[in-house]
């Protein structure tokens, strides 16, 4: 049969491409997809680094030296190192045989003071009293206005007793307190809960004082103190978040520490400690204050860390 020069057949599978072709052809990405697509990449992509710098781990106020307040000598050392003391707790304490023989002697006096006191302010009573009926006799003209002026002196002298007696007492009481205030200088107690890292003295010892007794780690979140050179200081903004890594040989994977957040950008420039310039000299930084998203985990105080910032 002859065919006609428009005529043509169609191979096995051609409809299905045709039909496919037509569906490309007539199909564009949509606006709302590219939105989508855009979306997902920015937020797969990491988190940009804008400065990396030095640092230490810190308890914040640093370390706690305790010093004796007074001289004397170490009668019983009530700590030891690597205990934990809680506030107020006694640390020390050095011979006082003197200082208590005083207070003793002070208390005495108060004690006899405030009897000698109670006794003159029991007159008071009585002789208000007998003024009273001297004074109501006299008006009825049964007594002389004398015997009045004489009850009424006797009150006066029996007040005089009262308030230097009073006024005795005080100053008894006073250096009682004075006396107890000297001997709790011979005591030295935690001024806060925490860890005793040091000592530096022990019993038979003789101090003077300020000489220090131990050092102790405060029970406080630790820190970091990194060291931003000049040149990233205006990258660094508090709220900023950083990643905190060892800065040492210790294995990664074991010593990776918990995110941080910058708290304070110190407003001074100061001269680098944890590194330096072998050929410009020393290094000016800025310190940056940072904290910890969560208590680390064997982290100690003076480790050496990296920090690194991120947007």
């Amino acid at each position: 049969m002859k065919r006609s020069p428009m005529s043509f057949s169609l191979m096995p599978g051609m409809p299905v491409l045709a039909a496919a072709l037509l569906a490309l052809a007539g199909c564009s990405p949509s606006s709302d997809s590219a939105s989508v697509v855009t979306s997902a990449a920015a937020q797969a992509k990491p988190q940009s680094q804008v400065a990396v710098a030095r640092g230490k781990i810190d308890v914040e106020g640093g370390l706690l030296d305790l010093s004796a307040a007074a001289p004397g000598l170490v009668q019983q050392l009530l700590i030891k190192e690597g205990q934990a003391v809680q506030k107020g707790q006694l640390v020390l304490r050095m011979a006082d045989d003197a200082a208590r023989a005083d207070l003793a002697v002070a208390e005495s006096e108060l004690q006899l003071a405030q009897t000698k006191l109670k006794t003159r302010q029991e007159r008071l009573p009585v002789l208000k009293t007998a003024l009273t009926r001297w004074q109501s006799a006299a008006k009825q003209g049964a007594a002389d206005l004398q015997n009045v002026d004489e009850a009424m002196q006797a009150l006066r002298d029996a007040q005089a007793e009262v308030d230097i007696a009073g006024a005795e007492a005080t100053v008894a009481k006073r250096k009682v307190e004075q006396l107890r205030a000297l001997q709790q200088r011979h005591e030295l107690r935690a001024p806060e809960a925490g860890t005793v890292v040091r000592l530096e003295t022990q019993v038979g010892s003789m101090l003077q004082s300020g000489s220090h007794v131990a050092v102790l780690l405060p029970q406080r979140p630790l820190i970091v103190r990194a060291e931003v050179n000049e040149s990233f200081v205006s990258a660094i903004r508090e709220g900023m978040k950083a990643q905190v890594s060892v800065d040492g040989d210790a294995a990664p994977t074991k010593q990776d520490l918990p995110s941080a957040t910058v708290l304070r950008v110190s407003p001074v420039y100061g001269t680098a400690r944890l590194q330096d310039d072998t050929q410009r000299g020393p290094v000016r930084i800025v310190e940056t204050v940072l904290a910890f998203d969560q208590p680390p985990v064997n982290a100690k105080v003076g480790q050496n860390v990296r920090v690194s910032f991120h947007e």
